[in-house]
């Protein structure tokens, strides 16, 4: 790749990106709006219609310790009541005591007739490997609510007013924000807005995603998980397909293959691409990339690592392959250098001619 090519690829790389988030999130927006399909590595974890896939669960003992000190030490506190057995709510778009409420794609916290009340919203799933979490959120004034991660509360507030991370710069008082929590093994890096708010926040070994419900409205949407490896090779779904300047191409699948066909390669070799996103790589760390490739048409076709985001530079793997009649397996190692957390990209340059590509058994490997 020549230097005009590469100074070029990002600008293209983030308007293809833009595009994207805008079906996908519409944070900013004062609309309220139905979710969509979200971006391929991710899965929805609150569908939008109803409250399926979540429930409440049984108070734990340091819970109710936690209970016992806030009553003890204010007389005024507000109720929060002991939950005795697990809450099943699939199908329901609220629970029973009307404190969550699934509506045109937004999960809202609302406020009890009866005045502020803690509750606690779970996800069924309980979470052990690395994931990266996205949503939107939407306070109103000083209202204050939480996001558990694995079952450890990181506080989701109107953080101006409520804290406690009063001086974000980029936070949108009554607008949507954006909290991503980018977890490996048992810390998390949190941010809102692209703003940190913990680098290292300690989370347990497994535990369910929840939402807390304390003191005044609070809105959630766009809730969705990614587990930052790879997914299977041959599934459309797990891959990125990007038509850039004049490419034109298609995917298709099979039972062990992903075919990527080119039909107008463009005036670049980035013009057509396919990647697996949202992957998580440790910085200065050995990985292997491993995959068979074919092409009936004996194309080349550069395998790539780079950022999920702008500026989308490389992050250590640049090969060319040349592709045979035959399946051949390819094993390629590099470190991972500039990684962002929870937040990379590897797969294929495809526009260096046309013809189609076929890809399978690809794995990634730590060394």
């Amino acid at each position: 790749m020549n230097f005009d090519n590469h100074l070029l690829r990002p600008f293209v790389h983030t308007a293809i990106f833009l595009a994207t988030m805008v079906v996908i999130s519409a944070a900013g927006s004062d609309s309220v709006g139905q979710q969509t399909s979200v971006e391929p590595g991710f899965e929805l974890l609150f569908n939008g219609d109803d409250l399926t896939g979540w429930n409440y669960l049984p108070t734990t003992e340091q819970q109710k310790k936690s209970r016992d000190g806030w009553l003890k030490s204010d007389p005024n506190a507000p109720a929060w009541p002991i939950v005795t057995k697990k809450v099943d709510i699939d199908g329901k778009t609220e629970t029973d005591d009307g404190r969550f409420v699934a509506n045109d794609g937004t999960l809202s916290v609302t406020v009890p007739a009866a005045g502020r009340t803690v509750q606690f919203l779970y996800t069924q799933r309980e979470f052990s490997e690395d994931f990266i979490l996205k949503l939107e959120f939407r306070a109103s004034e000083n209202a204050d609510s939480g996001v558990f991660i694995r079952g450890k509360q990181l506080q989701c507030r109107d953080y101006p007013n409520a804290g406690p991370y009063k001086s974000l710069g980029k936070f949108k008082p009554g607008d949507w924000n954006e909290l991503i929590v980018s977890v490996t093994g048992t810390t998390a890096h949190c941010t809102c807005n692209g703003e940190v708010l913990e680098t290292a926040f300690e989370v347990p070994a497994s535990g369910p995603i929840g939402i807390e419900g304390d003191n005044g409205k609070f809105e959630y949407r766009n809730i969705r998980i990614a587990d930052g490896k790879l997914k299977p090779t041959n599934k459309v779904s797990s891959w990125s397909f990007e038509l850039n300047g004049d490419g034109k191409g298609n995917t298709t699948e099979t039972d062990e293959a992903i075919t990527f066909t080119t039909m107008e390669a463009g005036a670049e070799n980035w013009h057509v691409q396919a990647y697996q996103v949202a992957l998580h790589l440790e910085e200065g760390a050995t990985y292997t990339v491993a995959f068979e490739i074919q092409s009936p048409d004996e194309v080349n076709v550069f395998l790539q690592g780079i950022i999920n985001e702008d500026d989308w530079h490389e992050i250590g793997l640049h090969e060319e392959i040349l592709c045979t009649q035959e399946f051949r397996m390819h094993e390629v190692t590099f470190t991972a250098t500039d990684v962002v957390a929870n937040n990379n990209r590897i797969g294929f340059l495809l526009g260096g001619a046309k013809g189609s590509v076929s890809v399978k058994n690809m794995t990634l490997t730590k060394k």
